[in-house]
């Protein structure tokens, strides 16, 4: 039995009979093919879950929503990689932002455009590990020369995608806040020396 290319397998699916595609028969790799995708989003044709070719291309542009200076297109990006029905959760923003802890940091996909595609580009950041299940993607990185560039902040995002669209669905995120908010102005007096983290 020989594979069908992405092409190939693309022009079987689309002249199949529309009754044919409502059918709980039809194979999900055929139903994944047609979906519209973020431009430039690898094709799969090995199946519905997540490759690391895949993953990679969602960190990178999500990274650059965050990063590149050119905020305009940083929007644009953040408009085709961001599920229409999308939430973040975040405690280490939450704190920063004045929001209640343990809630939601952005509830929509524009409220999270007008909160972060509007800010200030991050100067640099390095991805230190991306690692992924079917639809969900875990993102390692870190951040130096932010602000005052007193601390080096490191975090983790978990990204909850579609497999089929490369777009992000939920974002549950977390990092060094104290770090941040050194960084870009508060005052934080550390406990003496000694003292330990929980103490």
């Amino acid at each position: 039995m020989h594979l069908l290319n992405a092409a190939s397998f693309l022009a079987l699916a689309v002249t199949l009979p529309l009754t044919a595609l409502a059918s709980s028969t039809i194979d999900p790799r055929t139903i994944c093919l047609l979906k519209p995708k973020v431009s430039g989003y690898p094709v799969s044709i090995l199946g519905v879950c997540l490759e690391d070719k895949q993953a990679n291309f969602i960190v990178e542009k999500f990274k650059s929503i965050l990063t590149n200076p050119d905020r305009s297109a940083a929007k644009a990006t953040a408009e085709a990689l961001i599920a229409q029905v999308y939430v973040e959760e975040s405690d280490s923003i939450n704190i920063l932002a004045g929001y209640t802890l343990g809630g939601p940091s952005f509830t929509s996909k524009k409220n999270f455009i007008d909160g972060v595609a509007a800010a200030p580009a991050i100067p640099s950041m390095k991805t230190l590990e991306v690692f992924h299940s079917c639809d969900k993607i875990s993102w390692r990185w870190n951040v130096e020369g932010l602000g005052r560039q007193t601390y080096p902040v490191k975090g983790i995002n978990t990204f909850v995608v579609d497999p089929c669209t490369g777009q992000i669905k939920a974002t549950y995120i977390e990092f060094s806040s104290i770090a941040w908010g050194v960084d870009i102005g508060w005052t934080c007096t550390p406990p003496p020396a000694g003292s330990g983290p929980l103490q």
